[in-house]
C-alpha cells in the first residue's frame, strides 16, 4: 500500500483539459491534484476583462486544480493572479519545463532556463507581494544538466511552495534516460519541496523512485496515466496490481469522455481527430496496440470509429 503518496496529473496541452480531467475523476481514483495545461500571460486584454484567460471557475472542476502559466511579464502575472484568485484558486504554477521547439524559440518554457538573470528578476517581483501560492515546473536545464546548480541557487532564494522537477534537459524532449543522479543532487540542494516527474509508467517505475528517494512523497504522472488509467489506483493499492485491466470500466469511461467531447466539438471531424489523439495513449492497454491504433487512426468517420470500438469493447 502506498496511500501516503501524493499524485499529480501532469499538464499535457490539448489532452488533459477540463473535459478529460472531470471525466477521469468520475471513473478513476488515486489522483490528488492536477496542474492544468498552461495559459500564456499574453492571452488577455487588460482593458476588457471578459477577454481574459480561459480558466474555468473552481466549482466547475472535479479535481483539485493548479492553473499554470507561461511567460514572464510581471504586470500580466499580477493580472493573472487576481484573475485566478477571483475564480477560487490559491496557487499558480510557472511553466519552465515545456521543451517544444515553438515555445523554446520564444524564450518560454524550457527556453527560459537559458536566462537565469531574468528568472531571478521575475521571482524578485513575484515575491514582493504574493497574492497566491507560487510553484514551478522545471527541468535540469535547456542544454546542459549542470545548469540545475545555478538554477537551484536562484530558486533557493524564494519561498516557492513546490518545485516539480523533470530530470531531463530541454534538448532531450521526452526521450533518453532521466538523470536521477542530478535529481538527487537537486534534492540535496533544494530548500523548497521537490516533486518527482518523469517516466513513471508502471508501479515498478514508481517503486524504484520511492526506494531511491524515500523523502520524496509527491510525484507527477502524465503519459503513464493516459496509457494506463488505473496506474494511480495501483500505486495506492486501490486496484489490484498485475491483473488484466477492467475493460468494462474503461469502456464506460471512454463513452463518457466521448459524450463530453461531443458537446464541445460540434464538427465531427474535429471530434474524430480528438479521439484518435487519445487512442495514441489508450491503445497501450491492449496487447495488439499497434494494429489497434493503426485501425483507429485510419478510420474515416465516427461511424467507422464506433464500429472499431464496439468490436473491441
Amino acid at each position: 500500500m502506498n496511500k501516503d503518496i501524493y499524485i499529480y496529473l501532469a499538464p499535457l496541452e490539448g489532452v488533459t483539459e477540463i473535459e478529460f480531467r472531470n471525466v477521469f475523476a468520475a471513473h478513476f481514483k488515486g489522483i490528488d491534484a492536477a496542474v492544468a495545461p498552461f495559459v500564456s500571460l499574453a492571452h488577455h486584454d487588460s482593458v476588457e476583462i471578459k477577454k481574459s484567460w480561459d480558466i474555468p471557475k473552481i466549482e466547475e472542476q472535479r479535481m483539485h486544480i493548479i492553473p499554470q502559466f507561461m511567460g514572464r511579464n510581471i504586470s500580466d502575472f499580477h493580472h493573472l493572479s487576481d484573475w485566478v484568485k477571483n475564480r477560487g484558486y490559491d496557487e499558480l504554477n510557472w511553466n519552465l519545463g515545456c521543451p517544444i521547439k515553438r515555445v523554446v524559440r520564444r524564450g518560454r518554457g524550457c527556453g527560459t532556463l537559458n536566462f537565469p538573470d531574468e528568472i531571478r528578476a521575475f521571482l524578485d517581483e513575484v515575491f514582493k507581494a504574493p497574492k497566491v501560492d507560487f510553484s514551478i515546473k522545471t527541468r535540469l536545464g535547456m542544454d546542459e544538466p549542470e545548469a540545475c546548480f545555478n538554477l537551484f541557487s536562484i530558486y533557493n532564494q524564494y519561498p516557492i511552495k513546490q518545485i516539480i522537477l523533470h530530470p531531463r534537459i530541454g534538448k532531450q524532449l521526452y526521450s533518453g534516460e532521466v538523470m536521477l543522479d542530478y535529481f538527487e543532487e537537486c534534492l540535496n540542494l533544494s530548500k523548497n519541496e521537490l516533486v518527482y516527474n518523469g517516466d513513471i509508467k508502471t508501479v515498478a517505475d514508481y517503486q524504484m523512485i520511492r526506494n531511491r528517494f524515500p523523502s520524496v512523497d509527491k510525484i507527477m504522472i502524465g503519459r503513464g496515466l493516459l496509457k494506463d488509467p488505473f496506474l494511480a489506483e495501483k500505486i495506492k493499492g486501490l486496484s489490484p496490481e498485475g491483473c488484466c485491466p477492467d475493460l468494462k470500466r474503461f469502456a464506460v469511461f471512454l463513452n463518457d469522455l466521448f459524450e463530453n467531447l461531443e458537446s464541445k466539438f460540434r464538427n465531427k471531424n474535429e471530434l474524430l481527430g480528438k479521439m484518435k489523439d487519445f487512442w495514441r495513449y489508450f491503445s497501450h492497454l491492449f496487447d495488439n496496440r499497434n494494429e489497434l491504433f493503426r485501425r483507429i487512426s485510419r478510420s474515416q468517420d465516427l461511424v467507422e470509429y464506433q464500429r472499431i470500438i464496439n468490436e473491441l469493447l
